[in-house]
């Protein structure tokens, strides 16, 4: 069965924007890009990731915070993602790409009537 394969990459701007965005919906504070010190990824950990403010707070990401960051990045900017796909994040040296991967295996096939009639030659 066919499937579809596809990257919707994301700068680091917008993958920061992504997670601060994220952070507010589940209660937290809404940090601009420039409060940002430091960043830092835990490959150690599947993925996690941590952000230091100016103000000392820390805020750390698992990766099924990173996924649904960008899933909801996408919702909000009206990119239309397919919703039963296999997603998951990639990390790159300059951005970040959420990988979707959908196969119709689902999908039950469905036979056709395959007659062929051979022509004579005239």
């Amino acid at each position: 069965m066919p499937h579809e394969r596809r990257e919707i990459i994301f700068s680091m701007s917008e993958f920061l924007d992504a997670l601060m965005r994220y952070n507010e919906m589940r209660g937290g504070l809404r940090y601009q890009n420039h409060q940002i010190r430091q960043i830092g990824v835990d490959s150690d950990q599947d993925g996690v990731a941590e952000l230091t403010f100016d103000d000392g707070e820390i805020v750390k990401f698992s990766d099924t915070d990173i996924l649904a960051s960008l899933i909801a990045y996408c919702i909000e900017h009206q990119v239309p993602l397919p919703a039963r796909a296999g997603k998951k994040v990639v990390v790159k040296e300059d951005s970040v790409e959420l990988a979707i991967e959908s196969k119709t295996d689902w999908v039950r096939p469905i036979k056709l009537p395959m007659k062929f009639r051979q022509r004579r030659g005239r």
